[in-house]
């Protein structure tokens, strides 16, 4: 026969020439034949080459998904308003229409401008051409009826609704979703129901607020001969909410450093002598060390007087402790202000005292002189 025959096919074939039958039986698989050549026409092995070319490419397990899905509404009078936006993938290189939300709801502008979003099958769809990535929002108006609003959503693989400005005295509840403040977490599920209610009735009488208690405050101020003075106090300050604290430090003063609970702080300056430290929520007391540079009189070479203040707030101060440090060469010999006075443990230290104090500063007016020198 021309061509030859095929080796290792495992079937009969049969070629009618003329009139007469040729009948060739396959090799075994197991024969070999080295260095067998086989010989195909130019056309016959093109066609082998465009059908394995032409094959179509395995479809993938799914043609899209829904990668995420928020919204974020406004309750009105009898409906919401908002926005939904999706997070959608086309796995396929067809175009594709991706089921967004139902048609239950007024779908009003679509972002970006180039999205098509088309109405079918009770759904909102956006139209993909090609394997790829796409987000697209839609700006939604919500009928409702007695304060429930429903519709059907593609389910998402992360999905969520934020309920912004609810009117005064209601409540809002999504059915089988976590909450977390005025944010929902749905899962994926294909539909959704939102329910606003009246809130409940508070507790009769009105719980009293705690506010903010200073605790405690230590400092530790250190003066040298050119009058220049630094400071450091640590408050211990007591609160359940979160809070701004205004801290007044008084005139000609620079900030070197602040701490809330031992982590570096960016106090606001709220004016030429106040800063402003915001404090978070916490159930306990928090700790906050400032330290900062000043000046106040030079000292004299024999005897003289110098006055400085600690930081004041409007805060209730159960007692502030203050040492004040002296050049080694000066020993004070008197003090006058609003504090009370300690002895110190060496010859030029101070340790003074105030207690139960709001929005005063302690100060103190020193006296001294240097040791050898008699009065």
């Amino acid at each position: 026969m021309r061509g030859g025959h095929r080796a290792g096919m495992k079937y009969l074939h049969a070629v009618l020439m003329s009139g007469v039958v040729f009948v060739v039986r396959a090799l075994p698989a197991a024969e070999a034949l080295p260095g067998a050549q086989v010989t195909l026409p130019y056309s016959e092995f093109r066609g082998l080459l465009e059908s394995r070319q032409k094959a179509p490419a395995p479809e993938p397990p799914v043609p899209f998904a829904v990668l995420s899905m928020h919204l974020a509404i406004v309750p009105e009078a009898s409906s919401v308003l908002g926005t939904a936006t999706f997070d959608v993938e086309s796995f396929s290189d067809r175009p594709q229409l991706v089921p967004l939300i139902g048609d239950s709801v007024t779908v009003r502008k679509v972002s970006p401008d180039g999205a098509r979003v088309i109405a079918k099958g009770g759904f909102y769809n956006l139209l993909v051409n090609g394997a790829k990535r796409q987000t697209v929002t839609l700006e939604v108006g919500w009928p409702g009826r007695d304060g429930s609003f429903h519709c059907a959503v593609a389910p998402a693989v992360i999905a969520d609704v934020q309920i912004a400005r609810l009117p005064e005295g209601v409540q809002a509840e999504v059915e089988g979703a976590g909450q977390d403040g005025n944010l929902f977490h749905l899962g994926s599920r294909d539909s959704l129901a939102i329910h606003l209610r009246k809130a409940q009735n508070k507790p009769t009488g009105e719980v009293v607020p705690m506010p903010p208690v200073v605790t405690g405050a230590n400092s530790e101020m250190r003066v040298v001969n050119d009058g220049t003075f630094f400071n450091a106090t640590t408050w211990r300050i007591r609160h359940n909410t979160a809070f701004t604290w205004k801290v007044a430090l008084g005139a000609d003063t620079q900030v070197v450093s602040c701490l809330v609970d031992g982590s570096p702080a960016a106090p606001v300056l709220a004016d030429d002598h106040s800063l402003e430290i915001r404090l978070p929520e916490k159930g306990s007391e928090t700790q906050i060390a400032l330290a900062y540079t000043g000046k106040t009189a030079a000292f004299a070479p024999v005897r003289g007087e110098f006055s400085v203040a600690l930081p004041s707030t409007e805060l209730l101060v159960e007692r502030s402790d203050w040492k004040l440090v002296l050049p080694a060469a000066f020993a004070p010999v008197a003090v006058e202000g609003n504090t009370e006075f300690l002895a110190g443990e060496s010859r030029n230290e101070l340790r003074l005292r105030k207690e139960l104090c709001r929005g005063e500063a302690p100060t103190a007016r020193v006296f001294y002189q240097k040791p050898e020198t008699k009065p």
